[in-house]
């Protein structure tokens, strides 16, 4: 049994390194594909207002990039220049606020834009007291929570429930419904997320789709990179190469379109509110290696008795058992 596992375990050593690719001296250059969206063939989505969004696009090369028989890709992102001009409030995502007072039902619909903690709470007091309550927001750095207070009304709810373009997360609340009980100062029931799926930007691109593993449905995807988010709204997000980059190695006789797509951590565009952003992708040749069988198992000589060999031992046998009798 151990025997076997060991030959399990080289046999597919060999299978791996076998199949790893191989650069060698006449291997092409690589080649960087400068991507700017203002200059997109065809942008693929609009905004509420019919605007193009320009984080997802298509871009026809006039010189396709051909790739010989006997070689493979390795694409990777090189570098990227993303305007933050995207909101933490977006419209038809989490651009509402449902609440009910006294049986009935409000919402409140935030306009697109970057709101603050404090903010976002003025603006929900003076949506709440025009329907008739009594409210103080506060919030708690220390906590990272808001602290409700409502007065003047029978009863006050968050209906947050079965909702899919709620501000919850904005709020600290999850995704069901609320009782703030009248009169009695309540927290958030977690911390507030005024980033709300907006953690780190993904590039998406339609020439590697099984690259990369993304675990919200368990599957591989077209990801190419994460890029996180190191500045301040209105700043621009940098990325540049490193040693440690991730490449896909992809297998396809000719480059000719490209799909490029900048979303957030659930696969929806990000909008940049008109503005363009850059990247730039590597894509490396490489050599395809012939893959080879396993050597053979070696096992030790089998011994075949031939006829002669057997009358001769049949012979030795009865000598020695003759033998044996005379000697009693």
């Amino acid at each position: 049994m151990k025997e076997k596992n060991l030959v399990i375990m080289i046999n597919n050593i060999y299978k791996y390194i076998i199949m790893s690719y191989v650069l060698s001296a006449n291997t092409p250059p690589p080649i960087i594909i400068h991507l700017d969206s203002r200059f997109a063939t065809q942008f693929l989505e609009t905004d509420s207002n019919g605007r193009a969004i320009t984080t997802n696009f298509i871009y026809v090369m006039k010189e396709p990039i051909t790739v010989p028989d006997h070689m493979n890709l390795l694409v990777s992102l090189h570098t990227a220049t993303i305007p933050y001009s995207f909101y933490n409030v977006r419209d038809g995502i989490n651009d509402k606020i449902y609440y009910q007072i006294a049986g009935v039902d409000y919402v409140l619909t935030l306009d697109a834009g970057n709101f603050s903690a404090t903010g976002l709470a003025s603006v929900l007091k003076t949506h709440i007291e025009d329907n008739g309550a009594t409210v103080d927001i506060a919030y708690s750095r220390e906590t990272l929570k808001y602290r409700f207070t409502i007065t003047g009304v029978a009863s006050f709810n968050f209906t947050f429930a079965g909702k899919t373009d709620g501000a919850n997360e904005l709020l600290g609340l999850y995704e069901v419904d609320k009782n703030i009980p009248i009169g009695v100062a309540t927290l958030s029931e977690k911390a507030i997320d005024l980033n709300d799926s907006i953690h780190g930007l993904y590039i998406r691109q339609n020439i590697a789709t099984k690259g990369t593993l993304d675990n919200e449905d368990g599957t591989f995807s077209n990801i190419l990179a994460r890029l996180p988010i190191t500045t301040n709204a209105g700043g621009i997000i940098f990325f540049t190469p490193a040693s440690h980059d991730h490449e896909t190695m992809v297998s396809v006789p000719v480059i000719q379109t490209i799909g490029i797509k900048l979303t957030d951590d659930r696969n929806r565009a990000i909008d940049l509110n008109g503005l363009h952003f850059q990247l730039s992708l590597k894509i490396s040749y490489i050599h395809k290696e012939r893959l080879r069988e396993p050597p053979p198992r070696r096992y030790e000589p089998v011994f075949t008795e031939t006829p002669t060999m057997r009358q001769k031992r049949l012979e030795d046998e009865s000598k020695i058992k003759k033998k044996s009798k005379s000697k009693k």
